[in-house]
């Protein structure tokens, strides 16, 4: 993280004098205020079009404001740093609330809402996610699997995290197959045909920090070359997941922000599913074999493999806890009942 506030510094003429990662973005303090750091893949320099025809069509839609760019030195609405562009937004003075999940939960679903009449000859088919799930996540899985053929073709000693990713590809492996069968047991093109009419836009892995409410009662959008066309339970299924993820599972928090989306847009009952299956899915899981598989040899030898472990033994526990309980919640809230997975319990790695 350093070498990016390096970066950042000297390419907006800032003095960085703290920073705090806050969902899918990083609060940085700086001598000139406060600002909003996201970063994304270089590839993304060609969605600028994409973006900006969502954000015009928004500006006249919704109540949002969709904070701008800040520009670096050079005029330049980003910067390039090998295979990453960096943005950055001004910072609002936000408001503390006092029902984050019921509010963040409203404010989505009118996210949602205002991208209905999107026309869909302004949106580019390279941004859309909408019907893909189930060949996205077998193709993720996919590269587990080669991961998996790789280590096992070598000789000699292999590192302490690849016998971690070894002992945990049967269970894991097993999980991502279940979530892609569920998907397509529950319906799930038949869904994704019925959501543009009730939203196009979403985000890739909504989390706190891309909607901002400040003191006044106004609300922000951020991060916007997050913005791909996919349904609204992709980004309540993620949302969902960031506070396991950062949290545990919260039964009432959920519930809350549930609530605040119905409120405004209910949810059908063929959608709960979807929101299931996210959970199922090993994603994060999946994304750090990735990016292990990825590394050189020499870079695997210095990693805290104790951290790596601990990290994704404690992401695998807590998705347990939400997979046996969510569908527990939508029975004795909404009444809603939908298809259950048993079999996922195990004992978490080195354990009896």
């Amino acid at each position: 993280m350093e070498d990016i506030l390096n970066i950042l510094q000297s390419s907006y003429g800032l003095q960085i004098q703290n920073y705090d990662d806050i969902g899918g973005q990083t609060l940085l303090e700086t001598d000139h205020g406060l600002y909003y750091f996201y970063s994304y893949p270089a590839g993304y320099r060609s969605k600028r079009k994409f973006v900006e025809r969502v954000k015009k069509h928004l500006e006249t839609t919704s109540g949002f404001i969709i904070l701008p760019f800040v520009e670096t030195q050079g005029k330049q609405p980003f910067v390039t740093n090998e295979d990453e562009l960096f943005f950055l937004h001004p910072g609002v003075r936000e408001a503390v609330l006092e029902d984050p999940a019921y509010l963040t939960g409203q404010a989505l679903a009118e996210f949602h809402q205002a991208t209905v009449t999107l026309p869909k000859d302004r949106l580019s088919s390279s941004y859309v996610s909408l019907g893909t799930w189930p060949n996205t996540w077998k193709k993720r899985l996919g590269g587990y699997d080669q991961y998996r053929d790789e280590v096992d073709g070598k000789r000699g000693v292999i590192q302490p995290f690849d016998e971690y990713l070894l002992k945990s590809y049967s269970y894991v492996s097993a999980l991502g197959d279940t979530a892609v069968r569920y998907l397509n047991g529950t319906g799930y093109q038949q869904i994704a045909k019925q959501t543009p009419a009730l939203g196009r836009i979403a985000y890739q892995n909504f989390d706190k920090g891309y909607i901002l409410f400040d003191e006044g009662g106004q609300r922000y959008l951020a991060g916007p070359y997050s913005w791909v066309v996919d349904m609204r339970s992709r980004d309540i299924g993620q949302w969902i997941k960031a506070r396991i993820w950062d949290d545990g599972w919260n039964a009432g928090d959920t519930l809350r922000f549930l609530d605040g989306y119905n409120s405004v847009a209910p949810l059908l009952p063929e959608e709960y599913p979807m929101i299931y299956a996210l959970l199922l899915y090993p994603g994060r899981f999946l994304r750090m074999v990735d990016l292990y598989h990825g590394l050189p040899l020499e870079e695997r030898e210095q990693l805290s493999t104790e951290a790596w472990e601990t990290g994704a033994e404690e992401e695998l526990m807590a998705m347990e806890r939400a997979i046996r309980e969510f569908p527990l919640l939508l029975r004795e809230s909404y009444g809603i009942e939908i298809p259950v997975v048993e079999w996922f319990h195990r004992e978490p790695i080195g354990q009896a």
